[in-house]
């Protein structure tokens, strides 16, 4: 039986640089971001990204999560996986939950879902997921 939950976040800290071997012509950068999460998912959240900046101001991006906390009242970590553009206001994307990506009451957690985020520091998460 799939289950959803529904979450907002807060970006707390977010530090990029450009990543090794960028130029003007291949804008390539690294993220390392934090965030605090509320809702159906408790806890902090640190994240990878890795993005590719277009002269236009969009980018596409992929990052690697690992959020510690509770998730409908069930404790432990979780990493999960994201896909995204950023369209000049808004980053929208897609993420993905591995089976064995978690520990503690979410070691078999498994799902998808998408997020956005417009320019800010406010954004929104929805799950479907299996445990």
């Amino acid at each position: 039986m799939s289950l959803t939950a529904q979450t907002s976040f807060t970006v707390t800290s977010w530090e990029e640089k450009p990543y090794e071997g960028s130029t003007d012509e291949l804008k390539i950068t690294q993220a390392l971001v934090t965030k605090n999460y509320t809702g159906d998912i408790e806890g902090v959240g640190s994240v990878i990204y890795i993005m590719k900046h277009q002269a236009d101001g969009t980018a596409s991006f992929i990052g690697l999560e690992q959020i510690n906390g509770t998730l409908k009242g069930q404790a432990g970590s979780f990493a999960i996986e994201q896909t995204g553009h950023f369209d000049g206001k808004e980053a929208k994307g897609t993420c993905q939950i591995k089976t064995g990506a978690g520990t503690g009451d979410l070691a078999h957690l498994a799902g998808n879902g998408n997020f956005s985020a417009p320019v800010g520091m406010l954004g929104n998460m929805n799950l479907n997921y299996n445990i």
